[in-house]
């Protein structure tokens, strides 16, 4: 894996979250139009040529339907009978999902873990739903089997939240194919095609505590996902906690990476992998990264400044 660094003045405040600008980029054309909507407790955009249908009502319906079984915020979700003990029978996408998650969790050391919410919720944040006293960390406890979904400790939670948001938008994209559009869904984006113009779909990755853009990307025919540390953290002693768990440690997180954003040839994988990388870093990230031909580019804090570090080709063409 080709890891790259470079330095970056750090204009703004060190804490807050990077993640990917939208609206300036998206806003420049008067050959698209711009829908939005609701989406697991964000919302969704997608920017598409100003002659297309409006496919509202189709990803309207595929986002009821994967929070319908999914949520871990709710009771009558599929997920939430599981987390509560009520049922280990779940849907086939719902299978679907744990067993990615699970399968990433192995490979990734445990620095992704879809039991690990009730650390999260030692610490302020996560699905009120998943109590901070149940166990966590016990991902190797969780098992598809068949048709179900079983675990060795009946207060055993499971969240997929780290990866459904993605799969959600690789089953939208499926449901445009054909199209020519870019696709965001709670800070993660998707393209397809080209813009009217005929130029790729362009995406800014956002400088740390600024609206301005730190880099331009092409986003091709790939997923782009970010994770950050949500504008929260502290030092002590020297060291910078970010309000982000480690499931290895069950504490928060202890480095310097401020963001990562991540390109895959999937939503859910980018979705999971960015998340894994948050706790990894470049370096210990690289073997996953080639593993799943997967693409990075990290922003670590440096005093005041920024490093930045890709992982693979990163497709940067400059910053702003």
């Amino acid at each position: 894996m080709n890891i790259k660094r470079r330095d970056f003045l750090q204009l703004g405040c060190a804490t807050a979250l990077t993640g990917l600008a939208f609206g300036p980029v998206w806003a420049r054309s008067p050959d698209v139009k711009v829908l939005t909507g609701p989406a697991f407790g964000s919302s969704w955009r997608l920017v598409l040529p100003d002659t297309m249908e409006n496919p509202r009502s189709l990803i309207d319906g595929i986002v009821r339907d994967i929070d319908g079984h999914m949520s871990p915020f709710r009771a009558d979700s599929d997920l939430g009978k599981f987390n509560a003990g009520r049922t280990n029978l779940v849907d086939d996408e719902t299978r679907f999902v744990a067993q990615a998650a699970l399968d990433l969790a192995k490979i990734s050391g445990g620095a992704f873990d879809p039991t690990s919410a009730p650390i999260g919720r030692k610490y302020g944040f996560g699905p009120a739903a998943i109590a901070a006293t149940a166990p966590a960390g016990m991902y190797s406890d969780v098992r598809v089997v068949g048709g179900r979904l079983e675990k060795s400790i009946t207060e055993l939670t499971l969240d997929l939240n780290g990866i459904a948001k993605g799969y959600a938008l690789d089953k939208i994209a499926a449901a445009l194919d054909g199209l020519d559009f870019l696709l965001e869904l709670g800070g993660e984006v998707v393209a397809r095609g080209r813009h009217p113009t005929g130029r790729p779909w362009r995406i800014g990755i956002e400088r740390p505590g600024t609206n301005k853009i730190q880099r331009l990307i092409n986003a091709g025919n790939a997923a782009l996902a970010t994770s950050g540390d949500a504008a929260q953290s502290y030092v002590v002693g020297g060291r910078r906690y970010a309000h982000v768990i480690d499931p290895r440690t069950a504490g928060p997180l202890v480095n310097d990476v401020s963001s990562v954003s991540v390109m895959a040839p999937s939503g859910m994988l980018a979705d999971g992998l960015a998340t894994a990388a948050m706790v990894l870093g470049p370096n210990e990230s690289a073997n996953l990264f080639n593993a799943y031909d997967a693409r990075a580019l990290f922003l670590l804090k440096n005093g005041n400044n920024f490093v930045e570090v890709t992982l693979g080709d990163f497709p940067l063409e400059g910053s702003r």
